[in-house]
């Protein structure tokens, strides 16, 4: 068998101030035998470059600050070796655990070396915004077996070859490089644990934050994330090309093509301080329930009930025109959502409340949400944050919805979503988004947030608990289930949104980078 050669090595240092660890780090980059050590100082005024001046390495030299990640593509611009070895200035690594770390790459086992960071994925804490946002990206390139591990941290090693072919200006925003190998196949390998939190140098300026705000770093790394979404959805369509649950989208525009409507009746409350309130419920084959369902509404004074039937074989319609609910007959199914959409076309209340037809909410847990309308809230959400304590690693829907509320600087709305029942929504803010935008709900929730409206987490529902169970909607023998890809892709379509809106970092600043010095 023919000997592999090990291939010669570049290690790249960018550096701002670290005249206290750039010493060790330099030795440690010695024992590894490379063929040059490229140090890009930007920024320095307190003798690092000298250091590394006097240590041999090709010292690259910039005045001024460069901001996050550009070092790195400066580097990777000039460096001449087989392998590229990007390694922080601000700790040293051992040269063994580098060794260990390189060891596939040099021998051509991998083109690409990610540093292992399950041992973060999985431990039981509260999730950082940006493990979420790690978490999320490697799912929507189809790569969940990468987990959190991707180029934003340092060790990672690449070959040339593969820093060629994505282009050493992606080095800029780590994770549109990310994004880029990823999709071009390359080999990847992840079989080292090098501990880099631990030893990370605390910016107050950069890292700290209180209560629900996000630090400086967070937004930066938010928006570098966001920015690869928009370059991933370039291309394809809003939803990244996920499946879309059979909506019937085009339904909208003809709202008045049913197949039978009934008129039914309410009454004039006064819980809503002269408000008067809506429940929409879109049903398919609900014969079962939704009779207790609309019984219970009716403990919460509604002005109207309206079930928009779809698709139903069964006594559904008969039932809801029995109970005194309008009743809105559409002979096909419309898919997830549509009914919501079309409901509120018909809706003539103040106060819009959303449940589902499958299950009974009790009054008094529904009640909570059409108050909190009437007291001047504008989108009430169903508060599942617990989610968020109730399982390591957050299972991926739970993790979309976080990282959407992140996307939109609203941390305080953990995995308030939409996409769960109940909520409710003011007059005000469905005519402002438009009753067409309930077709995807995070599309609406995007809308009115970035609005200016006032959205909140009101109460705890666990309707998880209750949903029905449906097979073939909730089950697959290979892959996601149709439900969870559905809400993948109403997330990225929610995404799509935002990045409409907001430009393609989604309004999160960019570290000040220097991007035109390449």
């Amino acid at each position: 068998m023919k000997k592999i050669m090990a291939k010669s090595l570049s290690v790249i240092i960018p550096v701002c101030n670290e005249v206290e660890t750039i010493l060790d780090i330099i030795q440690s980059a010695k024992g590894l035998n490379p063929i040059e050590i490229i140090v890009v100082a930007n920024g320095c005024n307190d003798g690092t470059e000298e250091v590394a001046d006097r240590l041999g390495c090709k010292v690259i030299k910039h005045t001024e600050l460069l901001g996050n990640d550009v070092g790195r593509a400066v580097g990777a611009k000039h460096a001449i070796g087989d392998v590229l070895l990007f390694i922080d200035g601000d700790f040293a690594i051992q040269t063994s655990k580098l060794q260990l770390f390189l060891n596939p790459i040099l021998h051509d086992q991998t083109d690409i070396v990610l540093n292992n960071l399950d041992a973060l994925f999985l431990k039981r804490q509260k999730p950082n915004s940006i493990t979420v946002w790690r978490q999320i990206l490697n799912a929507m390139l189809e790569r969940e077996e990468l987990k959190i591990d991707s180029l934003l941290d340092a060790p990672h090693a690449l070959t040339k070859e593969v820093v060629q072919s994505i282009g050493y200006e992606s080095f800029v925003n780590p994770i549109v490089a990310h994004l880029r190998l990823v999709q071009s196949k390359w080999r990847i390998s992840r079989h080292c644990a090098i501990d880099v939190i631990t030893p990370n140098k605390f910016r107050p300026t950069e890292h700290a934050a209180y209560g629900a705000g996000l630090s400086l770093s967070e937004k930066r790394m938010i928006g570098d994330h966001i920015e690869a979404v928009a370059e991933r959805i370039v291309g394809s369509d809003e939803r990244g090309g996920y499946y879309d649950g059979n909506r019937k989208r085009d339904s909208v525009y003809h709202t008045l093509d049913f197949e039978d409507l009934y008129q039914g009746w309410g009454i004039t409350s006064k819980l809503y301080k002269g408000k008067q309130l809506s429940v929409i419920i879109p049903v398919q084959d609900e014969e079962k329930t939704i009779g207790n369902v609309i019984d219970e509404l009716r403990k919460i004074e509604p002005f109207e009930i309206i079930v928009v039937v779809n698709g139903s074989s069964d006594q559904t319609a008969t039932i809801a025109k029995d109970k005194g609910a309008t009743t809105i007959v559409y002979k096909e199914a419309l898919g997830n959502d549509v009914g919501r959409s079309l409901g509120t076309y018909f809706a003539k209340g103040d106060i819009v409340l959303f449940i589902d037809g499958d299950f009974v909410i009790p009054a008094r847990e529904l009640y909570p949400f059409a108050k909190a309308i009437a007291d001047g809230t504008d989108v009430a959400l169903n508060d599942l944050n617990h989610y968020l304590d109730l399982r390591v690693p957050l299972h991926l829907v739970t993790a979309f919805k976080y990282a959407l509320n992140l996307a939109c600087d609203r941390k305080d709305l953990g995995v308030g979503s939409l996409i769960a029942v109940p909520n409710a929504f003011s007059r005000k803010c469905l005519k402002e988004i438009g009753y067409r935008s309930l077709l995807a709900p995070c599309v609406a929730q995007v809308k009115a947030i970035l609005s200016g409206f006032e959205v909140a987490c009101v109460s705890r529902v666990e309707v998880d608990k209750m949903n029905r169970i449906r097979p073939s909607e909730h089950f697959a023998k290979i892959g996601h289930p149709p439900a969870v890809l559905r809400i993948i892709g109403d997330h990225i379509e929610g995404l799509e949104q935002l990045i409409a809106l907001e430009g393609n970092r989604g309004g999160f600043h960019d570290g000040n980078r220097k991007r035109n010095i390449l």
